[in-house]
């Protein structure tokens, strides 16, 4: 799990990969292009929606 910030220019790059890929594709292209700590932020945002799924199924 990432436990720094991205800079302003990877959290963006990020984001717009979010935004147009939606989050198991843009972990996937950031692997690709070898943009692993952009990848470990994709990956953890992955993780913290698992969890937060899984908790509002319990909740239900």
């Amino acid at each position: 799990m990432a436990n720094y910030s991205l800079d302003k220019q990877k959290q963006a790059i990020a984001k717009n990969l979010i935004d147009t890929c939606g989050l198991q594709r843009a972990f996937h292209a950031a692997k690709q292009y070898g943009w692993h700590d952009i990848a470990d932020e994709i990956s953890d945002r992955i993780n913290r929606g698992s969890s937060e799924d899984n908790e509002n199924a319990t909740r239900h």
